[in-house]
């Protein structure tokens, strides 16, 4: 609009509809681009997982240096056959595919969360069964691991190898 001596400007009016409007776009859409808890979640839950497949790695390559093999069938000689010894602890191996157990049958032997306790924070939660170690933000309290949740489900007892798998879905 002109006024008398010849600039241009906006009114007042003008200015506060814009401002109304950007402050609008920034409460709608600011939270879809600034979510980083959720980002932060998934990134310590990756390097998390990242840790467990080199433990896998750091574990099977030991096993098979001391001689053991993986088999179908639970050897005569039983769990105690399948123990490897790391110089700071023993832990126990799964038969079928030389992963480290979700938890031991022997109880004095180191399992998957064993090798974890030191990177893990306090807000981690965990819960370990004989073939699971769940380790996350929210863990299912009981039953098979499902897809939802915000955690990594580690199954000691895959053939032909354990798995490890990254549930982000309520992140």
């Amino acid at each position: 609009m002109k006024n008398r001596t010849g600039y241009n400007g906006f009114t007042l009016i003008e200015l506060i509809i814009v401002i109304v409007i950007l402050g609008v776009l920034a409460v709608v859409a600011s939270p879809r681009f600034l979510d980083f808890s959720s980002d932060a979640k998934v990134a310590s839950l990756k390097s998390i997982a990242s840790q467990m497949k080199s433990t896998v790695s750091l574990v099977q390559a030991k096993a098979r240096v001391v001689g053991l093999r993986a088999v179908s069938t639970n050897p005569n000689a039983g769990q105690v056959a399948y123990v490897v010894d790391f110089g700071f602890g023993t832990a126990e191996v799964d038969y079928r595919n030389l992963c480290p157990e979700s938890q031991a049958e022997l109880g004095t032997q180191m399992q998957m969360l064993d090798f974890m306790q030191n990177s893990l924070s306090a807000d981690i939660a965990t819960r370990v069964d004989n073939q699971y170690t769940l380790i996350g933000y929210t863990v299912p309290s009981s039953g098979t691991p499902v897809n939802q949740g915000c955690y990594i489900i580690y199954d000691s007892f895959g053939s032909p190898n354990c798995t490890i798998t990254l549930v982000t879905d309520d992140c």
